[in-house]
């Protein structure tokens, strides 16, 4: 199972990167931002749904404000706390990044599957991670 995932990994990592310059966690962030509403929310619970610590998800969010991608606002209801959005280049990274992914996605992960096959992978991923769900 591990090779399988790597060699997956693999080939969509450098798809992704060699479409946008991102690496695997910078894209992840953007992706899993765009899916929060307006694509706008807390950084820290962008990085809990990665698995990040407080300490990493900082990091990630400066590299990607530095690369202009997202943007830091304060919270208007907590003004302690900072809200991140996608930029109009950020918009355009996670773009063209799913534009490079999903072809080789379907190539190599789904295209040998049988329908069955693929809601039982669904089923599986979102037990794994509920906020795959549709």
């Amino acid at each position: 199972m591990g090779n399988v995932y790597r060699l997956i990994n693999d080939r969509l990592r450098h798809d992704i990167a060699d479409a946008t310059g991102l690496d695997g966690s910078e894209f992840e962030f953007l992706l899993r931002l765009a899916r929060f509403p307006d694509a706008r929310g807390m950084a820290t619970r962008v990085g809990e749904t990665m698995g990040y610590s407080s300490a990493g998800t900082t990091k990630l969010v400066a590299r990607l404000e530095r690369k202009g991608l997202i943007e830091r606002t304060r919270d208007p209801e907590d003004g302690r706390a900072y809200l991140v959005g996608l930029t109009e280049a950020g918009s355009e990274a996670l773009r063209l990044g799913l534009e490079a992914h999903v072809p080789r996605l379907e190539e190599e992960v789904l295209a040998p599957l049988t329908p069955a096959q693929r809601r039982a992978l669904q089923g599986i991923l979102v037990s794994l991670d509920p906020t795959l769900r549709d």
